[in-house]
């Protein structure tokens, strides 16, 4: 059996971003061109169908999760992270307890999450 797409051969695909994506990635002919924050997805996708109205290619607009672009770009987390420089530490616990107290979405969660994971919550 024979696979025939009825759709054009050149053409842009791309998928709704989800909750939890944090990333658009652009890929021309399976080559990542463009890594931009989730919010910049519609001028990406604007980006991507001008592109390929010009060009004879493949252009795939993928949202993606934060361990997603972590494997895409081969990056691993170290086992034991270094040590933060006590000013900077302060500023990241400031910013997680006023997300965590103005939030009401999964950014409340998370930065909850993370302030366990520093060791910040109070059992």
């Amino acid at each position: 059996m024979t696979y025939a797409s009825w759709m054009p051969r050149y053409r842009v695909m791309t998928d709704t971003p989800g909750k939890l994506d944090l990333f658009v990635v652009t890929m021309i002919d399976g080559r990542r061109a463009a890594l931009q924050p989730i919010d910049e997805y519609d001028a990406a996708l604007a980006k991507a169908r001008a592109f390929v109205s010009d060009h004879k290619c493949q252009v795939k607009v993928l949202p993606m999760t934060g361990p997603e672009v972590r494997n895409l770009l081969g990056i691993r987390p170290p086992d034991k992270p270094e040590p933060i420089d006590p000013a900077l530490r302060r500023q990241m616990l400031d910013r997680l307890r006023r997300i965590a107290r103005d939030s009401d979405d999964d950014a409340r969660r998370d930065a909850f999450d993370l302030l366990n994971d520093m060791g910040a919550m109070q059992p």
